[in-house]
Order: C-alpha cells, then structure tokens, then sequence
C-alpha cells in the first residue's frame, strides 16, 4: 500500500503523481525584478545575477498561511550550453512520480528558465523542521553533469560535495559541526578476511581519554562517514558535551556488493569472527566491552542481522534508512524480518532511524517503502522481545538526516541513561 504523499513534507496543491512542472508558476518576487529590467535591458544578464545572489541562495522566506513550512526558491546559473537544469533532493519526494523507474525524469524536479539567460529556479514550499542535501543536474549534449549551489556556502564535507538546504526549525547542529584541529588522522589498517574474500581496508580512530572497555562504534562506509560526514566528529562532540562516554570509531570501507547473493551471511561471517578478534587483540574491546554496529541502507540491514545473529558479541544496531524490503533471490519481501529470533536474557539494542519522507514506490522497493518496512521490522522486534528505539526524522535517504539520526542512536544506546 503507498502511503497518501500528503501525510508528510512539502504542500503543493493537487495533481501530485501527475505534477510536471514547478510548484510555483508565478515569478518569485526577487526573480520579478529581474525578468522586468531585463526587458529594458536584455544585456545587463551579468549586472542582474550580480544583485540577485547578494542574498544568499537558496532564498528562504515564511510561507503566507502555514507557520510549518518555509518558502524556499533555488536559483542556479548554469552553464551557458545547458538545455536543462533540474533539483536532485529528497525533498522532491512528494512530488514523485510513482514508482520511480528513470531516477532523473520520475525523481528530480525540473527549474524553469528566466527567458533569455542561464538563470534558473524553482520554489518549493517545506517543512521548517528539514535539512536535506541537494544538487543541481545540467543537462549538456547526452548526459547530466551534477553540480552543487555555488551559492550556498552550507556543503557536506569532502570535494564536490553537495549543498545543504537547513531550516530554522531542523535539528540543533552542535553535535555534527566540524572539528577543526584533530592531532593527526585516523589510523589506517588492512585486514585480511577469508570470508570476503579480500583485504579490507579500516580506519580507526582512537578516542581521547576513553575509559577501559570504551564502547566501539563499528560503522560501515568509510567515504560516507571518514570524508562527507565524519563520524569521529560526531563522536567527539557528543563526548565533550557528556552525552556518551569516549568512544572508539572503526570505519570499514565499503559493503561488498556480492554480499547480497549470499544472504549477507559473509558481512556477519566477518564482522563476528574476523573483525572481532581483531578489536581485541587491538586493545579496542574485551569480552564484556560495548559494540554498536551501524549503517545506513544495506548497510543497516547487515548491522541489524550480525547483532540479531551475534547477541554475545554485539550490543546493539544503529540502522539509518535499512533496507529492509530486501530479500535474497526468490524469496519474498522483507525476509529478515520473517528471521527474527526470541531475544535473549539479555537483549541486544536497536535504533532503527527512517525519513518521513521515504515512502516513495521504486523499482527496487517494489512497493515496500522504507518508512513502513521499517515500522513493520520494528514491530517484529517488539514481539519477539528485544528492546527498540524508533526514531523518524524530518528528511528522507541522505546524510544530512542520517548524521543527526547517528547522534541521537548514540546517545539512546551509549548515554548515561
């Protein structure tokens, strides 16, 4: 069943799963101005960008009747041989076309053109409570070159990362701000793993004044989480406010994608039996010491199947956005959640984190969208005993919702409550 795309996010009148153009077709005020002097003046493009972007982009203004949305126009000048310039967001998600098969033409949204220049935007009316990533698409001969808001000065981290769009009213950010002097980088480390079948690359960064059987927080992605969002900072802010004890971090660099032909039975194979071993011979956790398992999408999944597999070893799972619509070849939907055990005397812990915009019906889905498998999943959970934190945040499937999604499953799981 595809939920109602008004249950959540961005207002846009009617017609949503048909909706072809902008929100808005009238002319946004700051963009009015302009059209108008170019028409007494069509050459004076480079003195009219030159005025509109003296306010930062994109333009963020209160909505005329709703005190939970804001009113935000992106504005993008794209280059002068681009046919078309379209809006790459989650927050495109109520204005999808369902199911999502072609990502570019059922997903992003396209920006209409100031007649005679390379001027584009589009206004979108959303919740004052998001922060979401987006870029820009151009279209050039054959193919879309993505570009981020040369504008907007809020970006992830990382070269060419994308823009941040944050309202006034998204999560507080002091626990994912940067940390600007760190005493050196992260150690790096290559492991051998029998069962992967390869060398797998870790990234550890040992936390400052870390007690004795310090808590590890195993996290998969090293690229996500080492360079677009680190994670070590996130640690390091929740610490230093007192809100989880010091904690150790170990980056694995990626989720095989074969994996998934083998049930993921090889991530549980090496986290529990190689991985494991190894953090103790490390000094980074003994027989009785706290570690998380965390991941986003696939990754989540896994984290959620090692820890429901491995209860002795692992004390909780941390999943932003699981898959967990997934199913080997074969099998029908959702097939972890028909493998949930009995929980134990003492039950692992988990976090299980989803957009309230991620509902949209794609081809990989099939229907089973990631908001409500992951309601379902935990319900399963609950039933079978073990303990489960849910946690819906104002965003859809990407880091900016994931990284304050990661802060709070760190607190929930490690805080001093």
């Amino acid at each position: 069943m595809r939920p109602r795309l008004l249950s959540w996010g961005i207002v846009i009148g009617s017609a949503l799963s048909l909706w072809t153009g902008p929100v808005s077709a009238q002319l946004p005020a700051a963009l009015q101005a302009a059209q108008e002097r170019l028409t007494l003046q069509p050459q004076a493009v480079e003195l009219v960008w030159n005025e509109l972007n003296q306010r930062p982009f994109p333009i963020i203004e209160p909505h005329a009747s709703d005190d939970g949305l804001s009113r935000v126009t992106f504005i993008y000048r794209s280059a002068p041989d681009a046919q078309a310039v379209r809006l790459d967001s989650v927050i495109a998600a109520p204005l999808a076309r369902q199911p999502v098969l072609d990502y570019e033409r059922d997903f992003t949204l396209p920006l209409q053109r100031l007649p005679g220049t390379p001027i584009w935007w589009i206004q979108l009316d959303v919740p004052r409570d998001v922060e979401a990533v987006y870029s820009f698409l151009e279209a050039r001969d054959a193919d879309w070159v993505r570009q981020p808001d040369p504008q907007n000065p809020r970006r992830l981290q990382g070269r060419a990362a994308e823009s941040v769009l944050r309202l006034d009213r998204a999560p507080d950010r002091s626990p994912v701000r940067p940390v600007l002097t760190w005493p050196g980088p992260p150690d790096t480390h290559d492991l051998v793993s029998t069962a992967l079948g390869r060398e797998v690359r870790l990234r550890v960064q040992r936390a400052a004044s870390a007690a004795p059987c310090a808590p590890v927080l195993v996290l998969y992605d090293a690229f996500l989480w080492g360079e677009r969002a680190p994670a070590r900072d996130i640690l390091h802010n929740l610490a230093s406010a007192g809100h989880i004890p010091p904690t150790y971090l170990v980056l694995v660099d990626q989720l095989d994608p074969a994996s998934a032909g083998r049930a993921y039975r090889d991530q549980v194979d090496f986290l529990a039996n190689e991985l494991q071993p190894w953090l103790v011979r490390e000094g980074l956790a003994g027989p009785h010491c706290p570690v998380i398992l965390a991941g986003a999408s696939r990754r989540g999944l896994v984290a959620s199947l090692a820890v429901l597999e491995r209860p002795d070893l692992f004390a909780g799972a941390i999943s932003l956005s699981g898959s967990y619509y997934w199913s080997p070849t074969g099998e029908a939907p959702e097939w972890l959640a028909r493998h949930v055990p009995q929980a134990g005397t003492s039950p692992s812990r988990f976090f299980l984190a989803a957009g309230r915009l991620e509902y949209v019906e794609t081809g990989t889905n099939a229907g089973h969208v990631m908001l409500e498998t992951n309601r379902r999943f935990a319900d399963v959970l609950e039933a079978q005993g073990h303990a489960v934190t849910r946690h819906e945040f104002a965003g859809g499937h990407d880091v900016a919702g994931w990284r304050h999604a990661l802060a709070d499953g760190l607190v929930d799981l490690l805080g001093p409550e």
